[in-house]
Formats: structure tokens, sequence, C-alpha cells
């Protein structure tokens, strides 16, 4: 049975992947989503194929379709939809994980002639990991976190990879808004990605919740932000809301002088593209410099003299990682990527963000969503 469904499942659950574009994030994406799926009947295929085993897999097939579905509403969903993206994230990370057992398990098996397919009570390693993880993120969404750096007696809120969305709602903003605001903050910073493909052209909420914040809001563009770029920006800059694209803001805060510097997005060439906008922008007096960069890759690339704090968002704190037990770590640190809090060169601190959204592909494994307080100042 379940190899009857797979194929059409597939083929329906990538027509709503490429309905929200059609992009290199697009086939990337499709790639993550035909590997989850196709988990499904493989596991079915060496586990038995027993009842129990064939509804499991069928209900992660469908969970998998499931958020694709949600997000090509484009709309707010109602309490069905709800329950479908939620479904989607165990769904998700049981296929991930299983996967990764898969994966693991294979070369043992042809090593010392095990049978291919492992026992059974394995699987509940996987089913283990998803189950914490998931439930784990859910009740850590907006988890609030403080950090002191020095400073000249600054409050920044920094928020980063929004992606609003029918899974990332006006509620969902709203609560988010309220939290920050809360915090009385001097600057709120958002470090991109505040759209995703399914949001493009229906993203009213994003604007009007932002707006709602007293301080100044000071963003920088993300990836997921290029494909209507211009029009963010403008519809940003009419609710008084600052998209700054390789520009400068400069705030007065308590006497003191802030330079804020936002950084566009760019795949390839973002050395001589930072290189070129910072040689433009020159220097200004002022008595603390923040540079906004979504991809902090860019840290290795900046003059780490030119600025005190760099924020940044992007990696999702690695995606995969091992805070659910308490450690802060995930899988990309071993590959240099700077994935999650505090790094630093000299005098200049970067933090990278672990992303305000909370439900979406890949899920967060591990990872929660966070609001994060920065006070910037004299260190008792």
């Amino acid at each position: 049975m379940l190899l009857v469904v797979t194929i059409p499942l597939l083929i329906a659950t990538l027509a709503r992947v490429y309905r929200g574009g059609t992009t290199l994030n697009d086939h990337a994406v499709a790639a993550v989503v035909s590997g989850c799926m196709l988990v499904y009947p493989v596991l079915w295929w060496g586990g038995g194929q027993g009842p129990l085993l064939t509804s499991a897999c069928l209900v992660g097939m469908v969970g998998i379709y499931g958020i694709f579905h949600v997000l090509d509403q484009r709309r707010e969903p109602g309490r069905i939809g709800r329950w479908v993206g939620t479904l989607s994230q165990p769904a998700y990370a049981m296929s991930l994980w299983t996967g990764l057992l898969l994966v693991l398990w294979f070369p043992v098996a042809l090593l010392t002639e095990q049978p291919l397919f492992w026992p059974g009570w394995l699987l509940l390693l996987p089913a283990g990991l998803a189950t914490w993880g998931c439930a784990w993120t859910a009740l850590r969404r907006d988890h609030l976190v403080h950090h002191a750096i020095p400073g000249p007696g600054l409050r920044i809120v920094h928020l980063s990879d929004l992606h609003v969305s029918p899974v990332m709602t006006r509620s969902d903003m709203l609560r988010l808004i309220a939290l920050v605001e809360a915090q009385s903050p001097d600057l709120v910073a958002v470090t991109g990605d505040l759209v995703m493909p399914f949001s493009e052209q229906n993203h009213a909420f994003l604007i009007e919740t932002l707006a709602m914040i007293t301080a100044p809001v000071l963003c920088c563009m993300g990836n997921h932000d290029l494909p209507i770029a211009a029009t963010l920006k403008a519809e940003l800059e009419a609710a008084g809301i600052r998209m700054l694209v390789d520009e400068r803001a400069v705030l007065d805060v308590g006497g003191k002088t802030i330079e804020v510097v936002g950084l566009d997005f760019v795949w390839r060439g973002a050395q001589e593209a930072i290189q070129t906008t910072l040689s433009a922008l020159g220097t200004v007096p002022a008595d603390y410099r923040v540079l906004l960069a979504h991809d902090p890759r860019y840290f290795k690339l900046i003059p780490h003299a030119r600025f005190e704090l760099v924020l940044s968002g992007h990696t999702h704190g690695g995606q995969v990682g091992t805070n659910m037990f308490g450690v802060s770590w995930s899988v990309l640190r071993p590959l240099g990527v700077y994935d999650q809090g505090f790094f630093r060169q000299g005098d200049c601190r970067l933090f990278v963000h672990k992303g305000s959204w909370h439900t979406g592909l890949p899920p967060r494994m591990g990872i929660a969503s966070e609001v994060v307080v920065l006070e910037c100042g004299p260190l008792q």
C-alpha cells in the first residue's frame, strides 16, 4: 500500500514546493523533502511491512506533505491547519534521524555481516530524539535570552529569520512583538529573512506588527528577502522601519552616538562587496559601531577594528544541535561555521541568532527560537 501512494504523494509535495518558487534554494528544499519522504518507504520495506509500521510510515509521509499544503494556502490556517503544521515537525524529525541511523547502520551491517536493516527496537532512538527535540523546541519557543557585553549603555533586542508565513502567523508575530516591547529596547535589530517564498506576496501583517514597536527598528537583507528586495524595503520604510542595504543609520541613545551599518546579502563575491560598501561609506564619529549582516560568514571578511558588534542569523543555530540536552553545539560547528551565540576577534564580537520562527522546514532539531536582549554597557 505504502509504495502505491509514495510516488503520487511525492509528486504532489514537490508541486507544492515549486508553487512557492523555483530558485536554487527551492531546488535544495525539494531535495531535502524528497530525501525525507523516501526514508519512510525504505523503512517500511526493510521493517517487516506490518500494519503498525505501514500506518506510522503513511502518517509520516502525509505529515511531510502537510506543511507545504498549509504554506500553499498563503493565509493564516484554521485549527486543522495548525495541527497539520505541528504534525509535520515530528514527521520530518523522525525521517531525518532515521535516515542518519540508516547511513550509520549500513556500513556496520556490511562489515559485520549483520542484517541490512537494524533490529526494530533501534527505532526507539530516532523516535525518542524526534519526540523530545520537537517537544523541547515547541515548549521553548520565543525563549528570552539576556547577554551582557561591553558598550556605551545600549539595550538591543535582536531578532532574525522571522520567516513570516502561514506557519509563522500574525498571532505569532503579535506575541513576539509584545515580548520585544516588554524589554524597553533602545534599538531593535532584525537580521534578515523576514519573509519566505510562500509569503512574498502575502506579508502585510509583517509590516503591521513590526510597526508596533516603539523603538527604532533597523533591518538588513536576507537571502529569502532578495526576490522582493525593492518592494520589501519600500514597504518597511513607508512604515518607519529602516532596511539598511549597504547603508548606515546614526542614532543618538542617551547622548551617545551609535552607528549601525547594514549589508546586502550576496551569494558570491562577498569580500569584494563588503570592501566596496565599507570604503564607500567611510566612517563617522561614533561611540559604538554595530554591523547587521544576515550571513555570519561575513565576520571573517570584515575589518574587525571597524565594529564593536556584528549581528547575524541565517544558520538557525545550526539547525540540528544539542541545545535540548543543555549543550550549545550544532552539526555545523565542526565545519567551521559560526552557528550560534558569540564569537570574537579582538574587541569585535559576533552574535549569531538562532532564529525567531518556530515551525517550518527543516524542523528545529533541538534548537529553539529565541528573542535576544543585548545589554551593551559597563560590565560589573
